[in-house]
């Protein structure tokens, strides 16, 4: 079996050690229960002290794994599965002793060796996996025969089994038979299932590389011929611009008014074109180069732009930020974009007379950001898509003309790749708000 993750390693070995604490409590109390309420006879004693034994060895198992974990390196995974073989060889034979203590064979616990079978088995490979098998068997056989002949002496657990099926050859065989071929269906069937959701999930990851290099290559693609597309509509534009301000000479009224259209129509485009080839950077770069800055600072660059367009517009505009919200890690030009998208796109649907609240609050290690306004709403079956690529609600003004869908989704691609979240709340015709939640730095603090 190929090896996982370092940290899928780990975390079996902690796992381990953990249940190992749980089977170390109930031990204790049916150790007690068994011979003190239900009167049935083990040897207390040395039951207590193989405990106790186990205790010190589940210590030992989690001060051997810090060490490794705190030492690293290229050997950690190796390190790891040596650990968890002395622990499961260590189990075995302290749960021998344990089941030799309380009945021998006739006790139920001899079903744990299974347990330890099956963890063997999801570690790994066939090989080992079988020799464990081997060494379980050869461990119960020992105790059931030794018992059996009397080389060794038989606690039984009387009260609970009153036969004495230890000194029975036909039954120790017959259970040793059974136990054998149990042990080997066991490890079977758990290699095939896992060897299954093994296969399942290369499979998964393999198309998942695929489909993410895919999005790539489309994505470069479309970065590619949008920069070019960027390049000739500024060329195209500029040329509109000195025909529109009768630079290359006089025109008549239904020349300007043709030129006045071919002017709005490319510069919408040109926005159109900014946009993706701004979304597609983003995607590309994930825009992961955080530094530390001053939000304050950022905020007030922000507003003063929504300040001017709110006032021409007689809009309310309201901010308050928490001044407790000092310096925080992100990308600024994007939180940049972030803001200015959300706010602009509040003053575009805001009627006059209208109102636009910013609230900033602190709490602990994120920032929560509320963008609200009194503008046109968005419809309820629409909020799910709001922040998909080139959506625009039905509701929209047809005298709104700006606009080409990409900026929600934008924002949405800044505020993942700052581990954030951002929703959005409407009612149709009065009020739209968004949510967005941030951590202080994306790059120690996640959802």
């Amino acid at each position: 079996m190929d090896d996982k993750l370092v940290p899928a390693h780990i975390l079996f070995a902690k796992w381990f050690i953990r249940i190992r604490w749980v089977a170390l409590i109930i031990l204790i109390v049916s150790n007690y229960a068994v011979k003190h309420l239900f009167n049935v006879s083990i040897q207390e004693v040395s039951v207590y002290i193989l405990t106790m034994v186990l205790f010190v060895l589940n210590v030992l198992h989690a001060i051997f794994l810090r060490r490794i974990t705190k030492k690293g390196g290229g050997k950690i995974i190796p390190r790891i599965k040596q650990e968890i073989h002395f622990q499961i060889i260590t189990d075995l034979i302290v749960l021998t002793l344990i089941i030799h203590y309380s009945g021998g064979i006739e006790n139920p616990l001899i079903l744990f060796y299974f347990l330890h079978m099956i963890i063997a088995s999801s570690i790994y490979s066939t090989l080992v996996s079988y020799l464990y098998v081997a060494f379980a068997i050869l461990l119960a056989a020992l105790l059931g025969l030794l018992e059996c002949y009397s080389f060794i002496p038989h606690y039984p657990m009387e009260g609970f089994i009153n036969h004495d099926l230890y000194k029975n050859t036909l039954y120790v065989f017959g259970t040793g038979f059974v136990f054998t071929c149990t042990s080997v269906l066991v490890v079977s069937l758990s290699h095939m299932i896992i060897s299954r959701s093994i296969k399942s999930e290369e499979t998964y990851v393999k198309t998942n590389i695929e489909l993410e290099n895919k999005d790539k290559l489309k994505n470069e693609y479309v970065l590619r011929v949008t920069h070019d597309i960027k390049g000739h509509v500024a060329a195209i534009l500029s040329c509109i611009e000195v025909i529109r301000t009768k630079i290359a000479g006089p025109l008549n009224e239904v020349q300007e008014e043709f030129t006045n259209r071919a002017f709005e129509r490319t510069e919408l485009l040109s926005g159109f074109v900014k946009n993706l080839l701004n979304l597609t950077k983003i995607r590309l770069n994930h825009d992961n180069e955080f530094e530390e800055f001053l939000f304050k600072d950022l905020i007030n660059k922000v507003v003063i732009p929504i300040q001017i367009l709110s006032k021409d517009k007689s809009i309310d505009f309201t901010i308050y930020v928490d001044k407790s919200i000092q310096m925080i890690t992100g990308n600024p030009y994007t939180f940049e974009e972030l803001y200015s998208n959300l706010l602009l796109n509040a003053v575009k649907y805001t009627q006059p007379n209208g109102h636009i609240s910013l609230t900033v609050k602190n709490r602990l290690n994120h920032i929560i950001t509320e963008i609200s306004d009194s503008g046109i709403g968005i419809p309820k079956e629409e909020l799910s898509k709001v922040f998909d690529e080139f959506y625009r609600a039905t509701n929209v003004p047809k005298d709104i003309k700006t606009g080409s869908g990409l900026g929600l989704s934008i924002v949405k691609q800044i505020v993942e790749n700052h581990n954030g979240r951002i929703s959005v709340s409407s009612e149709l015709g009065v009020w739209t708000k968004f949510t967005i939640i941030l951590p202080k730095n994306p790059t120690i603090t996640t959802f």
